[in-house]
């Protein structure tokens, strides 16, 4: 056999042995990326859907006294686009009963995810939420 014959014997090997624990590059599952790590940010998949559910949530004693506010959440939009339930949290809050309702409005909101070089990862995202009596 010769130098190059087994050399590429040996890789061989290694690669089949190792094969199950090497993990490529850009498989990082895990990584949530900010906003600005990414090519394209994440979207609302219906502006109208959001716009509705915003509304419903609108605390009825809040809205009737034509108090409105405005809600700062942070959360993780994974990579099928859905919100991470546990991720979300309220950064900043007008009235704390805006801040509760928006919390869980905004788990029911679907995205577009983020995508970096054209592949769908989890993203870190700030969403104000503004809640106006009418």
């Amino acid at each position: 056999m010769s130098k190059m014959t087994s050399r590429c014997a040996l890789l061989a090997a290694v690669l089949c042995v190792a094969g199950p624990f090497v993990r490529p590059a850009q498989a990082q599952d895990d990584k949530v990326y900010p906003i600005a790590e990414v090519t394209n940010p994440p979207k609302l998949a219906s502006q109208q859907m959001a716009a509705r559910l915003i509304q419903e949530s609108y605390p009825a004693d809040l809205k009737s006294r034509g108090v409105g506010g405005m809600v700062e959440l942070q959360f993780i939009v994974d990579s099928k686009g859905k919100v991470d339930p546990t991720s979300v949290e309220v950064v900043d809050a007008t009235q704390t009963a805006l801040g509760e309702a928006a919390k869980r409005v905004v788990s029911k909101l679907d995205f577009t995810p983020g995508k970096l070089n054209g592949a769908a990862v989890k993203t870190k995202v700030v969403l104000p939420i503004i809640y106006k009596p009418q």
